[in-house]
């Protein structure tokens, strides 16, 4: 019978508009997030006496300035900004008033005037462009022209820059403080350079890097349509006004909760489950192509360990609150928890804590991942936690509300008889 039960709940949910809604929903926003991921350049191992090695982190104040008003200059540039309002990529486009404001504070740090740092990085690239005797491939790999800074320019000058720039660009953009301290850009050495190439190979092989940056992703997007998916189940039976016959069955409270909140969360798990499958096949084939060998169930380690406990008790407290009220206020609620979880991430990468969104927006970085990776469990260990404490409070609600109900129930049969 519980069998029966389950396999009714998910066909209920297939009928659904809502879940429709979830699917094509999921599949526009984790292919339109992921297209744009740099990586296959990555798995050529890094050889001796290469001109360059790439970029990578470091927490030098000099290079920590050196990075920060690079990527103003460029910015400033293009006048396009990048910010990330709720973890999602927006652009913005600055006022002539607030460029020049911008212009301003860098040529306070520089020295130099903005219009002639222009003129200086188009000649240079010029220059480079000649030498490549129009190879774009060469030209692509050139080193980046560099902005003078000031040899006396202090760190605390820098900060004001920053803070500057933060306030009239906007918040979550890379001028806040939490996003460019500790992120200095500095060319690697060949012996760096080999060990993040034998980090993504031996330790991620390929597919885990790619699969912790679809987790981080979907995690987002998952925090927040199945609260919908969930209260449309819960209220089905009440707009279908059913509610009086379901109580009086003989089915228990437990079984019924139960196989529907089950249903639910397969149903929205298992296509999590094959696009990330889909996504992860090209990352196995250009690995293997390259002689690398490739995690094939990386998509299923990495799923259900980061987005299965955000599914579970996202849907769990959706369910509680839905019967509890046999309204839509877990909507309002589930939605204020998971944009706060997201706005509370002061870095784009780990620092996981008990949030409710755990961000990884990197390709790669196993060091770092492998020394946070205790918190991400005892993080998702405790939401899973939580889920099962929500499903049974769930289903002594519904019990309380069916005792109530019995002595009215069995006069309607017996009247009906």
């Amino acid at each position: 019978m519980i069998g029966a039960l389950f396999l009714k709940e998910c066909r209920k949910i297939a009928k659904s508009l809502v879940y429709y809604v979830y699917l094509v929903a999921f599949v526009l926003f984790i292919t339109g997030q992921m297209s744009d991921v740099e990586w296959v350049d990555q798995l050529s191992e890094p050889q001796p006496g290469q001109e360059s090695y790439g970029y990578g982190y470091s927490n030098d104040e000099r290079m920590i300035m050196q990075s920060g008003m690079e990527t103003l200059f460029q910015e400033l540039l293009s006048n396009r900004f990048a910010t990330y309002p709720f973890g999602f990529y927006k652009e913005v486009t600055l006022n002539e008033e607030e460029q020049e404001v911008l212009k301003r504070a860098m040529q306070q740090c520089t020295g130099m005037e903005f219009e002639q740092m222009a003129e200086e990085n188009t000649a240079y690239w010029m220059e480079i462009w000649m030498e490549a005797e129009g190879s774009a491939a060469e030209f692509s790999e050139a080193e980046m022209w560099h902005v003078p800074l000031r040899e006396d320019l202090t760190y605390e000058e820098f900060e004001q820059v920053m803070e500057k720039a933060c306030e009239i660009v906007g918040s979550r953009s890379y001028y806040e403080k939490s996003s460019y301290e500790k992120r200095g850009i500095a060319a690697l050495t060949y012996e760096d350079a080999l060990e993040h190439y034998r980090e993504l190979c031996e330790d991620d092989k390929v597919s885990g890097a790619q699969m912790r940056l679809f987790c981080d992703y979907a995690c987002i997007f998952l925090a927040v349509l199945p609260i919908f998916v969930g209260v449309s189940a819960c209220l089905k039976d009440k707009r279908a006004k059913a509610a009086e016959l379901i109580r009086s069955r003989s089915v228990s409270g437990a079984a019924l909760i139960g196989c529907r909140y089950l249903a639910n969360v397969v149903m929205c798990f298992v296509p999590v489950l094959l696009c990330a499958l889909l996504m992860q096949m090209p990352y196995v084939y250009a690995a293997g192509q390259a002689g690398i060998e490739a995690d094939a169930l990386a998509f299923v380690k990495y799923s259900c360990l980061w987005l299965l406990p955000v599914i579970m008790v996202v849907l769990g407290a959706a369910f509680l609150l839905t019967e509890a009220t046999e309204t839509i206020l877990a909507i309002p609620v589930l939605l204020a928890w998971a944009f706060g979880s997201v706005l509370s991430a002061a870095t784009l990468t780990g620092n996981f804590g008990w949030k409710l969104v755990t961000r990884w927006n990197t390709f790669g970085s196993y060091g770092r991942y492998a020394e946070e990776l205790g918190q991400l469990y005892r993080n998702k260990g405790m939401y899973m936690a939580l889920a099962v404490i929500l499903v049974l409070l769930t289903v002594a609600v519904y019990e309380k509300k069916r005792r109530k109900g019995e002595m009215l129930y069995g006069k309607l049969r017996k009247n009906n008889s």
